[in-house]
């Protein structure tokens, strides 16, 4: 028998691939022209009417499509914000540790220490402990401590933000409790 090239069946098949790939319909984004005030006035309308992801979408776009333009920065807060209220406690950390090393100067990094140590601080309070409150001297004290740390942080680093008296009475909760 002859043995049939492994090139003969290789171009149809790539040729087919591509082919079918053309044919699904393309996704049509529709912020493609949209300036990012644009882009950030709408996240911010998602974000208030509780449409988390869509908020998340547009700040991710002001990222990629204006790293460095005024609304940059912005978006991360907001991100963590979003994210924190979203109940995805890792991914707001994260974010807010990102931009604290990004931005260790920006005017508003206090506002991303306060949030790391607010993710923590409410990050074991679930619907049954609201319902049914526990006592937190026989629970993991790990996210209390190291909310507090973070609280202590910002009060270190920023002794007359706005955020530090609230933080203070943060930590005078948690080391009472």
């Amino acid at each position: 028998m002859r043995r049939i090239s492994t090139s003969f069946f290789t171009g149809p098949l790539i040729a087919a691939l591509l082919a079918g790939c053309a044919l699904l319909p393309e996704k049509i984004d529709e912020t493609r022209g949209w300036s990012a005030q644009r882009l950030y006035s709408e996240a911010r309308t998602a974000r208030d009417e509780g449409n988390y992801k869509t908020a998340l979408d547009y700040l991710d776009k002001i990222q990629a499509r204006y790293p460095f333009g005024r609304y940059a920065q912005q978006a991360q807060l907001d991100t963590i914000f979003i994210q924190y209220r979203d109940n995805e406690p890792d991914a707001a950390i994260a974010a807010a540790d990102r931009f604290i090393q990004a931005n260790p100067r920006h005017p508003y990094v206090d506002y991303a220490y306060y949030l790391k140590g607010l993710v923590n601080f409410n990050r074991s309070d679930t619907l049954f402990e609201r319902l049914a409150p526990t006592d937190r001297a026989k629970t993991d004290t790990a996210t209390a401590r190291q909310s507090y740390n973070d609280f202590a942080e910002l009060i270190r680093k920023f002794p007359t933000s706005k955020y530090a008296e609230d933080s203070r009475q943060r930590m005078l909760f948690l080391h009472n409790s």
